[in-house]
């Protein structure tokens, strides 16, 4: 099999690929929200909430510029370590609020660093990973996973274990009442809080009506908006280069939460630039194929997960579900400035030749040919690799099966193309 050479693609300019200065705060805001949906696909808002705190409490501190992008960031990102299979790291810290319970339990103890290492992989993010990694430290010294005390603690962490604090105690004791968040909350300043973030905490909810920017989901949506605004520039996703390994990050996170076969998405990503070469496609659409790819399962983060791990036969609604995932991709990316090819792709991947597919039952060449190419790198990684309802196939018999489908399922010129491919 020849792998042609995919070196030149991260060397395309940013200003040919047409990304706006919002396009990281649209992204990592909405990709959060997805992620934190309940297990009736409602929004909670958890980090929205914590970031609109954050970064109210850090303009009254006198951040400087950069700094406020950090906590912007940390803050919507703070539990991407807690995103799990089976729900969300939020679910157990309302369940256990007390810090001896939290470090007893794993996945509460290991999230602050699970986090950590995924944003690690950036250069840009370093700051921000660290952030991250140290936002359930404590004041006194008794938090997790470091034990860091004061101080050390970075001061965009203290900011943010306040915040976080603020909404977990919300949602544990449904107060209502600010009086008596603060009466409950004050007990830890100095302990778990750093006194002079919560002092400033207190004044915003007092005198600066704190609570009433997250009281709904219409403020919530319409301060995040806000705060974007103020988040507009290329520092932290500057180059094809580290797009392209912030959008692996996020296809190994979607895969591995929902794929028996972890690296299922950047698998697919490389069959589809292969056959895009092949079809002598410009490198800029093979690039938005690309990253097309390594984004056309998000969707399966949004809502239950665990559907996607079932051994059992789904049921019709559970089916549902599923089929749903390809909408669901579309809706979180579209509302993403500068995404709206690569989730227009993501939308018609599932599509069939013969019109049988979905969403919309699209038909031959009215389905776009980058969707109808991610359709066969999709459906070969699938029958080549170990999923619940069946065992993984050769490569000649896996071959077979696309050839028995063309017309009906795929492309024809699009199974020709990567026949030869595989063959070569």
């Amino acid at each position: 099999m020849t792998i042609y050479p995919q070196a030149r693609l991260t060397q395309l300019p940013i200003q040919d690929i047409a990304f706006p200065s919002s396009f990281a705060a649209d992204f990592v805001s909405e990709f959060v929200k997805a992620c934190e949906l309940d297990g009736s696909g409602n929004e909670i808002y958890h980090s929205w909430k914590v970031c609109i705190m954050a970064c109210r409490i850090g303009k009254k501190l006198n951040l400087d510029k950069n700094s406020m992008k950090e906590l912007f960031f940390a803050s919507l990102l703070h539990d991407i370590g807690g995103v799990m299979l089976d729900g969300h790291v939020i679910d157990m810290l309302t369940q256990i609020p007390d810090v001896y319970g939290q470090k007893s339990n794993f996945r509460i103890f290991a999230h602050p660093h699970r986090g950590e290492t995924i944003l690690a992989t950036f250069p840009t993010f370093r700051n921000i990973s660290e952030i991250v990694g140290t936002h359930h430290e404590f004041y006194d010294g008794t938090g997790f996973p470091k034990g860091l005390k004061g101080d050390k603690i970075p001061l965009c962490s203290r900011i943010i274990r306040v915040a976080d604090a603020v909404d977990i105690a919300a949602q544990v004791h449904s107060m209502d009442n600010s009086d008596e968040i603060i009466s409950l909350l004050g007990i830890f300043s100095g302990e778990e809080f750093d006194p002079e973030i919560y002092e400033v905490f207190v004044n915003l909810v007092k005198n600066e009506g704190l609570f009433d920017a997250i009281k709904s989901a219409e403020e919530i949506e319409w301060n995040m908006a806000a705060l974007k605004k103020e988040m507009t520039d290329h520092h932290l996703l500057s180059s094809p280069d580290t797009l392209n390994r912030f959008f692996k990050m996020i296809a190994s996170i979607a895969d591995n939460l929902t794929s028996s076969e972890y690296n299922h998405s950047l698998r697919v990503a490389e069959l589809a630039v292969q056959m895009a070469y092949l079809m002598k496609l410009d490198e800029s659409e093979i690039l938005t194929i690309r990253w097309a790819s390594f984004l056309h399962d998000i969707g399966k983060l949004a809502g239950n997960r665990s559907i996607y791990r079932k051994k059992d036969k789904l049921t019709d609604e559970e089916w549902q579900t599923v089929k749903a995932h390809s909408q669901k991709s579309y809706d979180i990316l579209n509302k993403v400035s500068g995404m709206d090819k690569i989730a227009y792709y993501i939308l018609y991947h599932h599509e069939n030749q013969d019109g049988s597919g979905y969403p919309e039952g699209l038909k031959g060449e009215k389905i776009p040919l980058a969707s109808r190419i991610m359709h066969v790198a999709d459906a070969y990684d699938a029958i080549t690799s170990n999923r619940p309802y069946h065992r993984k196939k050769q490569q000649e018999e896996a071959l077979g099966e696309l050839k028995k489908n063309v017309g009906r399922q795929f492309d024809p010129n699009v199974v020709e193309v990567f026949s030869k491919f595989l063959m070569s």
